[in-house]
């Protein structure tokens, strides 16, 4: 019912944010999308949340000299992935 809700309002669930956050902060989405994004995280606390720790994970990335260990960035992103589907990691 939520969800038919924010399809209404034109508005996003944090299900749709997670699904396109990392996505939002390279700027691969449309400006739409991007507007719809930023106006969800500047009223849901978890989602900014979210953002700020892949924010903070890009920008550590981007700062290394080194070679990224491609294990270490797998399990990134798989863990990533299984967030965006069980919301009780994140707890």
């Amino acid at each position: 019912m939520r969800r038919l809700l924010d399809r209404l309002r034109g508005t996003m669930s944090c299900g749709d944010v997670l699904k396109v956050i990392q996505s939002y902060i390279d700027g691969e989405i449309n400006a739409t999308t991007a507007r719809r994004v930023a106006a969800h995280l500047e009223q849901c606390d978890p989602c900014a949340d979210e953002e700020y720790i892949y924010g903070q994970i890009k920008a550590s990335l981007a700062r290394r000299r080194h070679k990224v260990d491609m294990d270490v960035l797998d399990q990134l992103m798989s863990f990533g992935e299984r967030l965006k589907t069980d919301p009780n990691l994140g707890d």
